[in-house]
């Protein structure tokens, strides 16, 4: 039962009652609370927002029975899967690194960066850059693009690190990343939230879309009518350039957010958190974004009382 308080938490940018602010005739699923998969987007920076929203689910012990996940997600959920690191530990590791540690030169065909230091990373906070996928607590899948048949691929066995690497490795900036033989990019490329992928391997699971790249906080059964019509509703921020020759991330920004709100359209229950307000790169605003994670989390698992 929700109380007139939580019902203020929950209410939308435009003052509306949880009840008002979810798309027409949907309430929050009974099934959701006995258990659900979580599909967590890629989104650079604004990744920490999926620690903030794990750390909720952690604090509140929500039933995640997995995470599928893309690039920036793909970290997250390895960190969360693997319980050798609290998240908060996590959150202040990178707040910790200096621009120059995050990354590593070395221009090789594909890109400039070695995908190697995202497993050196990773690895210091999952338990070692060799830990399995066998070895996680729960299940994890990893969104990449297989350069060999051009399709997206959910990795699920060996190296969790290495795994998570070649879903984030962006191109042209990092090198693909080679797996049994098979070179691997950003999942985002192809699916920045990776929906459908995940309907693939559970079925009948309900689904969780969490979308750090939204620039409004947002939750309810999404609908594809809903978001053609919403979609250009709220504009908060900066205006974004369209000069994609002079701002490339900008346009990368929008694009994540357009293609991320439509795939979402088919899972069972949409969070959208308003980090998409910030840059990529803002590493300067890691708390404020990990905030905003923990409070669509919190208000989330309201939803399980």
């Amino acid at each position: 039962m929700v109380t007139s308080s939580e019902e203020h938490l929950l209410s939308d940018a435009h003052g509306k009652s949880p009840a008002e602010a979810l798309e027409p005739d949907h309430s929050f699923p009974e099934k959701i609370r006995e258990g659900f998969v979580l599909v967590l987007s890629g989104g650079v920076i604004r990744g920490a927002g999926h620690l903030g929203f794990l750390a909720a689910c952690q604090e509140k012990n929500l039933p995640v029975r997995g995470i599928v996940a893309t690039s920036a997600g793909a970290i997250a959920g390895a960190i969360f899967q693997s319980g050798k690191s609290t998240i908060e530990e996590a959150q202040k590791r990178l707040k910790a690194l200096r621009p120059w540690e995050m990354f590593r030169l070395r221009p090789r065909r594909g890109g400039f960066l070695d995908p190697g230091r995202t497993v050196d990373l990773l690895g210091e906070l999952i338990g070692g850059p060799d830990t399995a996928f066998s070895d996680l607590r729960g299940p994890l899948a990893t969104a990449a693009v297989s350069l060999e048949t051009r399709n997206l691929s959910l990795l699920q066995k060996g190296s969790v690190a290495l795994a998570a690497a070649a879903s984030s490795a962006l191109p042209p900036f990092f090198s693909p990343v080679r797996i049994d033989g098979v070179s691997y990019v950003d999942g985002g490329v192809l699916s920045v939230l990776p929906v459908l992928s995940a309907r693939t391997i559970y079925p009948t699971t309900p689904l969780v879309a969490v979308n750090v790249n939204d620039r409004q906080d947002r939750q309810g059964a999404p609908g594809v009518s809903a978001w053609l019509e919403n979609g250009t509703a709220v504009r908060t921020g900066r205006p974004v350039s369209w000069n994609m020759f002079l701002h490339p991330l900008s346009s990368l920004g929008m694009e994540l957010l357009w293609i991320a709100r439509m795939e979402s359209s088919f899972s069972d229950w949409y969070v959208g958190i308003s980090s998409g307000r910030y840059s990529l790169l803002d590493r300067g605003n890691l708390d404020r974004i990990f905030r905003l994670g923990y409070d669509s989390g919190m208000k989330f698992s309201q939803f399980f009382r």
